[in-house]
């Protein structure tokens, strides 16, 4: 059983033709019948209106077999015509066809919408009205279009309704109230059991009925005349009563339990459940009712479930919707707050046969809901509409499957038919006009019965004389209008349109291919009546005027065959040669735009560079400027003082210079926040330092006064100390493997990837995950994700130099620099890096450095991978998990996790420090020339002092000396700055010491350290050209294999991988073929997982929450390592581990 619920039409819908009255079905219908129908059909062709009027006029008198003149007037006639139809006193808009049809249905399955309209228009149309398969003309609506044209007429009369409804009842005129609920169209478009006809505010804020309110009144009239017209007296409102339980008057309750009426409204709903609504409508069901239909499987509305022994039945809002069962607590949690469900397509349901009251549906294992109604008449209602929604669900798999198996041999036939016809296209010979009928053809009508059965062939070689022909005129007009066009170039101009080939109408082919059917269809049935004549009356004469008059109708049928074939071809035509033109129009206007976009970025980049080169020119004039001015001021000259005033000691010339050149600092501005200036104070700062204009030492000075340690400080260094050389002993078993030293270069010597236009790849993908997107393995580089993570470690250093520092925002500053050095790396690597697999690890270890790390790809959708490194002086952990996105013109990487840091500094104790990562993009995408640029604001927090590190990746701008440019600020846990950094993340970062001014840069002196110098940081190494794929020289290092290292590490590590490895090697065709391989045994993998139930586990990391901070994060086991150094002791191996063989 298909499903007959309401469904929005596809604008793509092909034309299909209605199934007419005038089939050859009616085998019934007599030659004077079937003539007269024809006669009707050809002046509705033919726009005669005396003829129509004739007809309509019999048509009143004595019925069209099976249909109406205003059915076959939608099918095949044009506007003026219809409405000519309507005019005529007999036409009536609600009469069906021999299938139930009204003429709203007629002109809606044929995608006619301005006679859709036309027919809302005429008084008394009902749209509601159902045909005989309880379908409305909106279930057949062929256009969205027709749709929502009949879906705000449904709308808009419902509105109307309520609002005459809600006039009557204020009025208390009841009897124009029940003549209303009476009519056919209100019946069945108004919901009498809605909410929205209540007009009392107590009843409407508990979402109760009009029967709800007529209980409250004690209102016995309204009562009665609401349950006699289909009020359902055991809807519910939101607080789960019955209208009976809001009055307490018993003469009101009496009637809504046992009155007559009560009586009527229960056998109404019991007929409803079992038959659907055309019980109540003498059969123009709607779509939403019958056994099958929307109304009987679906419902919603309180229960009482049994919960426990303690508690008992509890009262819950049950909802049975689109096959599946769902419950609530209460009704305003609907949709949001299941507390459980059951899919009809495994539910059983028993019907206790002791309590009328209580039933049980049984779902998967052990789920069950022991159910009670409050009356017998509403369990009947749940159990039925549950069993219907069982027998639907369970229909519908069926049907699903007869679909994929007709589908399947559908498309077997075409294309078998596809091959037979290239075949007989290599053989096929010029047409000809065999088989044409001549004029006076239809005079040997009469000579047998048999001979009618040719006219379908020599209608088909009519058929293929006539395709010949209109082939060959629409050609040459085609190739008159060719030559008088206008020149390309002008195509796309604002008069273009006037130039295009218009096709016909949109309805122009629909009715034209409807009209050719019923031509059909009415020769057929002429066929089979003169058939029928020959067999009652043998001896019938060629002379007999029964028989002229069919031989006459068969000429008239066969001209306008003819002619309507013709115009079918020729509508065919002009459609493809449209459609043909819009589709080359679009694909310049296409070509165009991306020539345009790859031009206007390239004259971006050129404003920008030009914008920046003045931004530069221009703080170099006012630097010149300022110092000018400074230069130049003159002598303060002696001037009479007032009495009293005391003389201004006159200041030497390098303090007044001094004093006229101090800028307003970080700490005096208010919320501390950095202004527009100051912003430029800085970048004028660092750019002097860049220049060399200001002196810059190599390391921070050391902290004045040195740093005394008490007896207690004593003791925790030498704690610390003691865990050090611990963890140093621990880390120095992961040594074993990596004696070899790092490798220093790839077995390549040159990137000889084949060249591919990135933007012609990536233009179709804008909007998507880039995680997703299924790239040529030529745009990859040889490295995966978690060696992108790896790539962090590169300046550890940094944090070694943190350890050995005794102040903590020295510290931080070095933590800051670490957390920005991060970026160095992705100068230049635009390539794409594999994608990890599930459960794939990579170890990385550096005996030289004193480090380990180790990461694992915990989940694949969304990508995360779980890393964790260690260090005697510090511990640092995290994951790597990235939203990203192409928007055309950039790819945006937005890094999710946080990341940790351990520091354990000399002075003894642990410092907890935090931060999250920065945007990355890569721009340039359409000009061909991609380049990587970080932005965002990042906050290093040291949780154990609370200082705080902000700094800003500011992102690159017009001016050329914006680019990889950031720029922060420490502060004490007071607010307070401390350091001011900045400097650019590609190259060098500097620090200075503000402790809440800015003061001039001096040279340091034995009572003045220097912490006002500017001091490096951290500098980028150097970047050796002519390695393949761009790499840095670390990078380098993270893909080799020695042959002492391969038998330790884990079977899951990506230096295994073989696709990564291939691609490394240069043999991208077999990179290729591996990756789709690896990753295919990755969905295998997954799918094997779901059918057995089961989640990935990951193997050395596990989900948990942070004791400081409160955040979720990856914890390392700690078990990785001791496996590892067991192997390399030969105390296990890796395959009694039990990990997946994802290679």
């Amino acid at each position: 059983m298909s499903n007959t619920g309401v469904t929005r039409p596809s604008p793509d819908t092909p034309v299909t033709l209605v199934p007419t009255p005038t089939a050859a079905s009616i085998q019934g219908a007599t030659i004077e019948q079937s003539v007269r129908l024809f006669k009707v059909f050809d002046a509705l062709r033919n726009g005669d209106t005396a003829a129509i009027a004739r007809a309509s006029k019999a048509d009143g008198d004595s019925k069209l077999e099976g249909t109406t003149v205003l059915h076959l007037a939608i099918q095949c006639a044009d506007q003026p015509v219809i409405e000519y139809v309507l005019s005529q006193q007999s036409s009536d808009v609600n009469a069906r066809d021999r299938e139930g049809n009204t003429t709203l249905h007629t002109a809606a399955m044929l995608g006619r919408a301005p006679i859709v309209k036309l027919l809302l228009n005429q008084d008394g149309v009902n749209d509601a009205l159902a045909n005989y398969n309880g379908k409305t003309p909106l279930d057949v609506a062929r256009t969205p279009e027709i749709f929502q044209q009949l879906q705000l007429a449904r709308s808009m009369f419902i509105d109307s309704n309520v609002r005459k409804v809600h006039r009557l009842l204020k009025a208390n005129d009841y009897d124009a109230l029940e003549r209303l609920l009476a009519d056919s169209r209100v019946r069945i478009t108004l919901d009498r059991n809605g909410p929205e006809l209540a007009t009392d505010p107590a009843t409407t804020e508990h979402g109760g009925t009009l029967l709800h309110q007529a209980a409250r009144s004690k209102d016995v009239r309204l009562a009665q005349l609401l349950l006699l017209n289909g009020a359902d007296p055991f809807k519910r409102d939101r607080k789960g009563k019955l209208p009976q339980d809001v009055t307490k008057d018993d003469r009101t309750r009496a009637i809504l339990k046992r009155s007559p009426a009560a009586q009527a409204a229960q056998r109404n709903i019991q007929e409803k459940t079992i038959l659907g609504e055309g019980a109540q409508i003498g059969g123009a069901s709607s779509a939403e009712a019958g056994p099958g239909g929307k109304e009987s499987r679906e419902m919603k509305g309180y229960l009482r479930k049994w919960t426990n022994y303690t508690s008992g039945y509890k009262l819950r809002w049950f909802v049975l919707e689109d096959g599946v069962l769902s419950y609530y607590k209460h009704q305003d949690d609907a949709g949001s707050a299941c507390r459980g469900a059951i899919n009809m397509r495994i539910a059983k349901l028993h019907m206790d046969p002791k309590d009328k009251m209580q039933f049980a549906i049984h779902g998967k294992s052990s789920v069950k809901y022991d159910l009670k109604a409050n009356h017998e008449i509403e369990a009947k209602r749940w159990y039925w509409a549950l069993n219907n929604a069982i027998q639907w669900t369970k229909d519908e798999a069926k049907e699903e499957q007869r679909r994929q198996q007709q589908e399947t041999t559908a498309l077997r036939e075409a294309q078998n038919e596809q091959l037979d016809r290239v075949k007989i296209r290599d053989h096929e010979s010029a047409p000809n006009g065999k088989g044409m009928l001549a004029p006076g053809a239809t005079s040997d009508l009469a000579s047998s019965a048999p001979s009618i059965s040719h006219v379908g062939s020599s209608m088909g070689d009519q058929a293929s004389m006539h395709d010949a022909d209109s082939i060959h005129l629409f050609s040459r007009s085609n190739t008159m209008a060719t030559e008088g066009d206008v020149d390309d170039d002008e195509e796309f101009a604002d008069d273009a349109s006037s130039h295009e080939i218009h096709p016909a109408n949109k309805d122009a082919f629909s009715i034209t291919a409807q009209s050719a059917k019923l031509q059909l269809e009415l020769l057929e049935q002429i066929a089979a009546a003169l058939k029928l004549e020959t067999e009652k009356n043998p001896d019938m004469t060629v002379s007999h005027p029964t028989i002229r008059q069919v031989a006459a109708t068969y000429d008239t049928a066969v001209g306008n065959l003819k002619g309507l074939l013709m115009d079918l071809l020729r509508i065919s035509r002009d459609h493809e040669s449209y459609w043909l033109h819009r589709l080359e129009r679009e694909q310049n206007i296409r070509r165009l735009w991306e020539d345009s976009m790859a031009r206007i970025a390239q004259e971006q980049e050129v404003l920008e560079n030009r914008i920046g080169e003045s931004e530069d020119k221009r703080k170099r004039t006012k630097r010149a400027l300022k110092e000018a001015l400074e230069g130049n001021l003159p002598e303060a000259s002696p001037e009479p003082l007032e009495a009293g005033v005391r003389p201004m000691l006159e200041l030497p010339r390098d303090s007044v210079v001094a004093s006229r050149s101090r800028r307003p600092t970080i700490a005096e501005l208010t919320n501390n926040e950095v202004s527009d200036d100051d912003s430029e104070v800085e970048e004028e700062f660092f750019d002097a330092v860049d220049a060399g204009e200001v002196e810059v030492v190599d390391t921070m000075p050391p902290a004045s006064p040195p740093a005394t340690f008490s007896g207690k400080n004593i003791e925790a260094a030498g704690k610390g100390h003691t865990e050090q050389d611990a963890k140093t002993l621990e880390i120095k078993k992961s040594y074993k493997g990596y004696e070899d030293g790092i490798r220093k270069r790839l077995k390549l010597d040159a990137d000889n990837r084949p060249k591919v236009s990135l933007w012609s790849i990536l233009k179709s993908m804008i909007g998507k995950d880039m995680t997703k997107m299924t790239l040529p393995v030529s745009f990859n580089e040889p490295t995966s994700l978690l060696y992108r993570v790896v790539e962090d470690m590169e300046y550890t250093d940094l944090l070694n130099v943190a350890a050995e520092r005794t102040d903590s925002t020295e510290r931080l500053v070095y933590v800051a620099g670490f957390a920005a050095s991060e970026y160095a790396s992705t100068i230049g690597r635009v390539a794409k890096p594999f994608n990890p697999l599930l459960g794939e690890t990579y170890e990385y270890v550096r005996p030289d450095l004193g480090y380990r790390f180790f990461i694992e790809q915990v989940t694949h959708h969304p990508p995360v991978g779980a890393a964790y490194a260690e260090s005697p002086q510090w511990d640092y952990y995290g994951e790597s998990a990235v939203k990203s996105k192409f928007y055309g013109k950039s790819f945006e990487f937005n890094p999710l996790g946080t990341w940790f840091l351990h520091l354990r500094p000399a002075s003894g104790g642990e410092e907890l420090y935090t931060w999250k990562k920065v945007t990355s993009s890569v721009v340039g995408i359409i000009t061909g020339n991609p380049q990587v640029d970080n932005y965002g604001p990042m906050e290093v927090k040291n949780w154990t002092t609370g200082e705080v590190c902000y700094l800003d990746f500011k992102p690159k701008g017009w001016k050329a000396s914006s680019a990889f440019q950031v720029a922060g600020r420490v502060v004490d846990k007071q607010g307070r700055t401390r350091w001011s950094i900045g400097g650019r993340w590609n190259d060098k970062i500097y620090a200075r010491f503000t402790p809440g001014f800015e003061a001039s840069v001096e040279p340091p002196t034995a009572e003045k350290p220097g912490k006002d110098q500017a001091f490096l940081i951290w500098e980028a190494h150097p970047r050796p050209t002519g390695i393949p794929f761009n790499l840095t020289p670390f990078a380098v290092t993270l893909n080799a294999i020695p042959d002492r290292l391969r038998p330790l590490v884990a079977p899951t590590d990506t230096r295994l991988r073989p696709d990564q490895r291939a691609m490394e090697e240069g043999e991208y065709d077999f990179a290729a073929v591996e990756k789709n391989r690896v990753e295919e045994g990755q969905r295998a993998r997954r799918r094997a997982r779901e059918a057995k139930g089961e989640e990935f586990v990951p193997r050395w990391f596990k989900k948990a929450k942070h004791l400081v901070t409160g955040e979720e994060y990856w914890d390392f086991r700690h078990e990785y390592w001791k496996v590892r150094e067991d192997v390399a002791e030969g105390k296990t191996t890796w395959d009694q581990q039990g990990l997946e063989e994802i290679y």
